[in-house]
């Protein structure tokens, strides 16, 4: 019996390998013209800016509309892939920062990363004035790894658990990290909405933003950090002890 059982098996676990394959394939496969469409997608914005159509969109990807509803499902789901593109874009762009010497200074590390964020908004203006037009910093639920929104969080919350496990050290607060972080995004956004609709003018150039950016995050963290009773030195590392103290 347990031959026949063995026999008759078989094919039945062949099958389920060929399916398997066809399966995996299929799946690369709609990866890599998801993959492509979402660079037409990209171009036409940056042709058309945030008012583009999906006839615009489809035309750049030399495709028809129910093409692209085939692989997004609707309207919504392309959208959604782009801000999950951006998402990828600004978390890469990071990276140099997140993987920096830890005897850097938390100044020089926020300035990178802020500077890392506006050099990414100045290369694609058109493309973050479409996600903010069709407030794709305001929700998530993608299926596509996260949104723009949610990775811009992920990288300022390794700064906020690092402040957080800072003040734990000296036996303060934590609970107004989350705020001061909720604040920082809050600011930034509106800061770089401003900017973009302003066409970014020369008196406020990717330097003068920076900076601005700069000095608004610095300055909610000092207002957290007092009423924390605590002081923060951003010239010291996160691991100095004296980066952060009880205020006497």
């Amino acid at each position: 019996m347990s031959i026949v059982r063995r026999i008759s098996s078989g094919p039945h676990q062949v099958q389920g390998r060929v399916l398997d394959a066809r399966n995996t394939r299929w799946n690369e496969h709609r990866a890599t013209v998801r993959a492509e469409l979402v660079d037409a997608a990209f171009r036409a914005i940056e042709h058309f800016g945030a008012s583009v159509s999906m006839d615009e969109i489809a035309a750049e990807a030399g495709a028809s509309k129910p093409k692209l509803y085939r692989y997004f499902s609707d309207k919504a789901g392309l959208y959604s892939a782009i801000a999950a593109r951006v998402g990828s874009m600004i978390w890469h762009s990071a990276q140099s920062v997140l993987m920096v010497d830890a005897d850097a200074s938390v100044e020089q590390m926020m300035r990178s990363g802020i500077n890392a964020y506006v050099a990414l908004v100045n290369t694609h203006p058109r493309i973050f004035q479409f996600l903010m037009v069709h407030q794709m910093f305001q929700y998530s639920s993608f299926d596509d790894g996260g949104g723009a929104a949610e990775q811009l969080q992920r990288v300022m919350t390794v700064f906020a658990d690092r402040f957080a496990t800072s003040l734990k050290g000296v036996g303060a607060s934590e609970t107004l990290v989350p705020m001061a972080l909720a604040s920082i995004l809050g600011s930034g956004l509106s800061s770089t909405k401003w900017w973009l609709e302003v066409g970014r003018p020369a008196d406020v150039n990717t330097e003068t933003f920076s900076s601005h950016l700069e000095e608004t995050t610095w300055g909610i963290i000092y207002g957290a950090a007092r009423a924390s009773g605590v002081i923060v030195d951003r010239a010291r590392s996160f691991d100095d002890p004296e980066f952060l103290v009880r205020a006497h």
